[in-house]
């Protein structure tokens, strides 16, 4: 995908995911420890890994996106052939940017909500929007990857012919 490269959100996507997940993975084998080890449970691994967790899978499905990584249904693409396949996608991905923008404006607007209520999480004590604002954020990085998904296939850039099941 030559168009609109972003190596540098790439990166950034990459790490911070598989940082939200080691990070909580440690957390969790912490967690485990204390309590059948030492018989002494901490009170704010579960929320603080649930909350990764969430970071996590929000950005990764952006990551996901770029990397071409999530799963598909591709039977109208396999049964009509390549020429019907790149409209097909090319539909496909509009709705995947429109359900993404509504999402992400949706979610900007519970995170304001949020916001102004004041409302903390119940073991760290952390404002709430901290942990919703992974909706808007991730969701709209995800219809940018879908845009770029849409422009690499109007510039040429896919091969459906090679793409489809034999």
């Amino acid at each position: 995908m030559s168009f609109m490269k972003l190596k540098y959100l790439d990166k950034i996507e990459e790490i911070f995911s598989s940082s939200c997940l080691a990070v909580m993975a440690l957390i969790i084998a912490v967690q485990v420890f204390q309590r059948y080890v030492l018989q002494s449970s901490l009170d704010w691994s579960e929320e603080l890994a649930r909350y990764l967790f969430i970071w996590s899978v929000y950005v990764g499905c952006s990551y996901a996106t770029q990397a071409d990584r999530h799963l598909e249904v591709t039977i109208l693409r396999n049964m009509f052939g390549p020429a019907v396949a790149k409209y097909i996608t090319i539909v496909a991905y509009i709705f995947t940017i429109l359900f993404c923008g509504c999402i992400a404006v949706w979610g900007m607007q519970m995170v304001l909500f949020l916001a102004e209520t004041g409302q903390k999480t119940p073991a760290l004590e952390i404002q709430m929007y901290w942990i919703f604002l992974s909706v808007p954020v991730g969701l709209g990085l995800m219809a940018i990857r879908t845009v770029q998904r849409v422009i690499s296939i109007l510039k040429g850039e896919v091969d459906f012919a090679a793409m489809s099941c034999k």
